[in-house]
């Protein structure tokens, strides 16, 4: 439980074990009732409850205080904040909904479980909880979409992708600077900005599983092309076998390249870049790198 709904849930806890056998005793003759300790029992319990009351009623008085003072100023607060980091210039970014607006909703939900009446403000603010649990859940795909495509991308895919990049930030932008937790207009703008990172994070991933593919690809290609043996062959013998394993090799390396070449021209009809512009060009000879790297680990793979 949140601390004043559990704090008020431990006083009726005690108030009620100290209840129970006091409604017993007053169940008791009138004689009884009569001797100087039955009263001085029913002055401690009297005084234990009136010590609880006032212990709840100001524990109440504070959170009302609090919810009547912070409430509005939080709510005033933008959707999202940009914050430096070490892997883009352009930051990252992170949803503002502020820590002390869900406590104060988890109070009021176990508050009312608890059958304690909640100020009008806290009850209106609870109205919402599903509408704020939905934006601030969407919020946090959308910008952890933003933050990890501007996080994964090498320095030679980036420029690739700088159009689409602000195309984010420009979707991402009202929730930074227009956009607060009271505004009308919430709901549309986080459906843009999650249809627009959506988008581009599903590009992103599709390009780099394209060069995922390729370096799998190209693995194959260090396997041994001949495995010795033990026992020496006549050179004619080894000439054979080897001729008998050369073409096949070939045959399997031509037809990789072909799958390579597909990949790439699948990343190529997604990201549709201009193909003379020097971010394609040096795209291109990032992955012939790789490929020239593959083709090393193969030759000595068999040497």
């Amino acid at each position: 439980m949140p601390p004043i709904a559990g704090a008020l849930n431990w006083t009726r806890g005690l108030y009620d074990r100290i209840n129970e056998p006091m409604e017993r005793l007053g169940q008791l003759s009138a004689s009884i009732q009569e001797r100087e300790e039955f009263k001085d029992v029913q002055k401690l319990y009297n005084s234990l409850c009136k010590s609880l009351k006032e212990f709840e009623e100001q524990k109440l008085i504070e959170w009302v205080n609090g919810v009547e003072e912070h409430t509005e100023e939080h709510l005033n607060k933008y959707l999202l904040v940009k914050e430096d980091c070490d892997y883009a210039e352009e930051g990252q970014i992170r949803v503002n909904f502020d820590p002390t607006l869900i406590r104060l909703l988890r109070e009021v939900k176990y508050l009312q479980l608890i059958d304690i009446e909640v100020p009008e403000r806290a009850a209106q603010l609870y109205s919402k909880v599903n509408q704020y649990r939905n934006q601030t859940g969407n919020l946090e795909i959308t910008v952890n979409m933003f933050n990890e495509v501007l996080a994964t991308l090498l320095n030679v895919e980036k420029p690739l992708m700088a159009d689409r990049i602000q195309m984010m930030l420009d979707s991402l932008n009202p929730g930074l600077t227009q956009l607060k937790w009271n505004s009308d207009g919430i709901n549309p703008f986080i459906n843009k900005a999650l249809k627009i990172c959506t988008e581009v994070d599903e590009l992103v991933k599709k390009m780099k599983e394209n060069v995922k593919k390729m370096q799998d690809i190209m693995k194959s290609w260090s396997k041994p092309l001949y495995e010795r043996k033990n026992k020496a062959l006549p050179a004619e013998d080894v000439e054979q076998t080897h001729q008998a394993l050369v073409g096949p090799r070939l045959e399997d390396v031509r037809n990789n390249g072909k799958e390579i070449h597909r990949l790439m021209k699948d990343t190529q009809d997604n990201i549709k870049p201009d193909k003379k512009a020097p971010q394609w060009l040096s795209y291109q000879d990032y992955i012939n790198g790789l490929i020239i790297e593959g083709i090393t680990e193969g030759i000595n793979g068999s040497m």
